[in-house]
């Protein structure tokens, strides 16, 4: 199959039913279910298909640096949220995310060190993670609401991965988990239903970052050995099973 028409058809895909299993389930499992890697999989399945299984490998030491400034973005968007509109609360976290990158890019840790410390950042994240003030507001839908979430997440992975072969590596991995996702759901939860149920729904993101993390670790392990889809398949049923496991901690 080309792999242009994979992207355009499987990212767009992915982003509706996510949105819908939002819809239906609640800020908290939304958050949960956006953390599981529909993108950041396709992201890594695509440099593999593009670039070869070892960049795949290679950009899997670059995607810790990304989750941490994922993190980062998280909790930032989710404090501001509180104070401002969605607009200039993406710029602050933005550029929370883009100066955590740099740090620990500089840092160069290596693969078991950057893992240890996203899973200890994760925990320390969620005991200090800003409350929602007041209840959730009405839910507000705009017109077109998934069909644009669906354009800008595919614009996204097209752009990544087009950079691959420009960016190597390990700055491709760092991008692979960048927020795409993260800020579609961060933009219209915090219009359409406001700061609270942002906090939340980022939460429940950051809950599914201890499962979404072990997925990518396990990948620079499985990909040498197994096929790409048995490789997935497993670190996927370890995802789903921390992330089970983590929601009933938090």
């Amino acid at each position: 199959m080309n792999i242009l028409l994979l992207k355009v058809t499987l990212m767009p895909t992915v982003i509706a039913l996510v949105t819908l299993a939002i819809r239906k389930w609640g800020s908290k499992a939304g958050g949960l279910i956006g953390s599981m890697p529909w993108v950041a999989g396709p992201i890594l399945l695509f440099f593999i298909l593009e670039q070869g299984k070892s960049f795949g490998i290679y950009s899997i030491q670059g995607s810790m640096t990304g989750i941490l400034a994922l993190i980062s973005f998280c909790v930032s968007y989710s404090a501001f949220s509180r104070n401002f509109t969605w607009f200039p609360t993406l710029l602050i976290s933005y550029g929370l995310y883009t100066a955590t990158a740099l740090v620990f890019k500089y840092l160069q840790l290596n693969l078991y060190v950057s893992y240890a410390i996203v899973m200890i950042s994760v925990v320390l994240s969620l005991q200090f993670y800003p409350l929602p003030i007041g209840p959730p507001a009405s839910t507000r839908r705009l017109p077109f609401d998934i069909p644009i979430r669906m354009a800008v997440a595919t614009v996204f992975v097209l752009a990544i991965t087009a950079l691959a072969s420009v960016l190597g590596p390990n700055w491709s991995g760092i991008l692979t988990p960048f927020p795409i996702m993260t800020t579609i759901l961060a933009i219209f939860t915090h219009t359409l239903q406001g700061s609270s149920a942002t906090i939340t729904t980022l939460r429940g993101l950051v809950i599914g970052l201890l499962g979404f993390t072990t997925f990518l670790f396990l990948q620079a392990f499985l990909l040498n050995q197994y096929s790409v889809a048995l490789s997935f398949g497993i670190a996927f049923v370890v995802n789903v099973l921390i992330n089970l496991a983590a929601s009933r901690v938090w």
